[in-house]
């Protein structure tokens, strides 16, 4: 996310505490170089990224403003990796 590391607690603590990490990408850096900048809004698409254990990333989609991912197609494509 192009949200502040500040903001990422902010949001875990609201949801009860998360245990794993968040990036907080305010320089639009790793947003950049993923190919997920919106750049109309100075800010990150939403994405989903499935990654093998080589680190090879398998499966990507982007989602427009008020998409969502489907939970099903994404545990599909995790699926595929085993």
């Amino acid at each position: 996310s192009t949200d502040s590391i500040y903001s990422h607690e902010a949001w875990g603590k609201s949801l009860g505490g998360i245990s794993y990490p968040l990036l907080g990408d305010v320089h639009r850096e790793v947003v950049k170089k993923y190919g997920i900048h919106w750049p109309d809004l100075n800010a990150n698409y939403r994405a989903t990224f499935v990654v093998d254990r080589d680190g090879k990333i398998r499966f990507v989609e982007r989602y427009g403003k008020g998409e969502l991912p489907d939970p099903e197609k994404i545990l599909g494509e995790v699926k595929k990796l085993h």
